[in-house]
This record gives C-alpha cells, structure tokens and sequence, in this order.
C-alpha cells in the first residue's frame, strides 16, 4: 500500500490552491465522490479494495458514487471504476458545529480492481510517531492557476506550505482556510 505505480514530482513549494498539477497516476488511492450526474462533491481514499475513507461532512449516501482511477476530469477517455456504495459507516460522535471526529467509512458493492491507477494508500499503525515538521502532502480536484479550469486533475497535489504535519493534530482546509483538531 502507499507505493504509487508512478512517482509524484512535487518541488516543495506548492500550495493548496494555485498548487502543481499530479504526473498521472501518481496518487492512485485518491478516488472522488460523485452524485448520479457525475457531479464531483468530495475527495476520499482508498484504503483497501473494498474500503474508502472520506469526511463525514461530505453527507455521503448509498446513492453516491465513488469514481476511482480518474485523473482529468474533464475527460471520458480514462479507463475509470465507477463503484456503488454499499454502506455508510459515519462517525456517530460527528459534530457538524465543530467539525471534530470529521471521518465516514465507504464499504463499496464491489471491490475495486488494483492496477498502476488504482491502488490503496496506506493507514499508520495505532502507535506510529508523526513529529512536529514531518512533511505532508494534500491532494483534490482544483485550478492550479487563478480562474484556470477545473478540468486540470489533481492540481493540489502539493505540501501545505508552512505548515508541517503535527504529532497529535490533524490539517482539515475549509472555506476560510486551514482548521486543527477536526479528526
């Protein structure tokens, strides 16, 4: 798990928004949530062929789909998994008021297929260290140029400048910014 078939290429001095577009299949467990249109809603992770992880405020329903190996999203020539939703697992002590235990589970109807696009990244173990200025990466769906399209996949794949990971905190982005203490 966590070894992408293709390398990322990221210089270091990317950012959340205007951050560096992905070498394709460079974060092959990143899948997106989507309605019955296509519309594109939230970003999860597969961690394993039959489990995905994603934010409880993504309000995700059994009629959701999570759509994996999709790199451009403006494009119908990648060969994408469209995966149902067999079951919502979100966290009961949620607070949407807070934002704190922001975590759902996805059990998928069918598993998805691993290949060089598809694959799942990997979860720390209970006792595993992250210290104070360990470096981080964020990916998702953006512009990585102001006003650019939205087609562009994975164009935040970029560190959090700034910001190192923290040892007992975790970085969630919202509408005003970056928030700790949301998991």
């Amino acid at each position: 798990c966590g070894v992408p078939a293709i390398q990322s290429m990221l210089s270091g001095l990317s950012m959340i928004v205007n951050g560096e577009d992905a070498v394709l299949g460079s974060w092959p467990w990143q899948v997106t949530l989507q309605d019955s249109t296509g519309f594109h809603f939230c970003v999860c992770s597969l961690i394993s062929e039959d489990w995905v992880v994603t934010a409880a405020h993504c309000g995700v329903r059994t009629s959701h789909l999570v759509v994996a190996g999709e790199f451009d999203q403006g494009s119908d020539e990648e060969n994408v998994q469209v995966l149902k939703i067999a079951k919502v697992f979100k966290n009961p002590k949620f607070n949407m008021l807070t934002v704190r235990n922001d975590i759902t589970l996805l059990k998928l109807a069918t598993p998805a297929r691993f290949s060089k696009t598809v694959s799942a990244v990997c979860l720390p173990d209970a006792d595993d260290d992250f210290p104070a200025g360990s470096l981080c990466a964020t990916t998702g769906w953006g512009r990585t140029k102001y006003n650019g399209e939205r087609h562009v996949a994975f164009p935040p794949t970029s560190r959090v400048r700034g910001w190192g990971c923290l040892s007992s905190r975790r970085l969630q982005l919202g509408p005003t910014g970056l928030f700790l203490n949301f998991v």
